[in-house]
């Protein structure tokens, strides 16, 4: 009796071995599907963030365009003449340093007295592309 307990246990102990070897772990293509899996959803969320970013970019230059025009008054009410260049209204602390340049990195253009506003000034930024002249550029007088 007690030999075949032991022989049934030591089936029983070579299934259970068997059974371990064949799911101990995940085989190669499961592991590239889960990554490639990974990889697509990451670049979908890429896609979005880099879009929203763009769009982010563009309504910061439009609100900076605004505080520049804002600094322009001012100087204007205090000074009681236009801007020479942006450097008069960093200098004089009408604008910050940082907001004197669009999202891009560049200098806003600052025409004083404005030819499409010639009450104030224009202002403009030549956009993503850094080009001055294409559809892209915020300018002053179409916000």
């Amino acid at each position: 009796m007690i030999r075949y307990l032991k022989k049934v246990w030591q089936k029983a102990r070579q299934r259970d071995r068997k059974r371990r070897d064949r799911s101990s772990g995940f085989t190669m293509l499961e592991i590239m599907i889960v990554i490639a899996i990974i990889a697509a959803l990451g670049a979908g969320v890429g896609v979005v963030v880099f879009n929203n970013f763009k769009k982010a970019q563009v309504k910061i230059g439009k609100q900076r365009i605004t505080e520049v025009l804002s600094g322009v008054t001012q100087f204007m009410i205090d000074n009681n003449t236009c801007p020479r260049s942006m450097e008069d209204l960093v200098g004089q602390k009408y604008v910050s340093k940082q907001g004197a340049k669009d999202p891009w990195g560049k200098d806003f253009i600052l025409r004083c007295p404005g030819q499409k506003d010639p009450e104030s000034a224009d202002i403009s930024s030549s956009g993503p592309d850094k080009q001055d002249g294409t559809a892209d550029d915020i300018k002053s007088w179409e916000l």
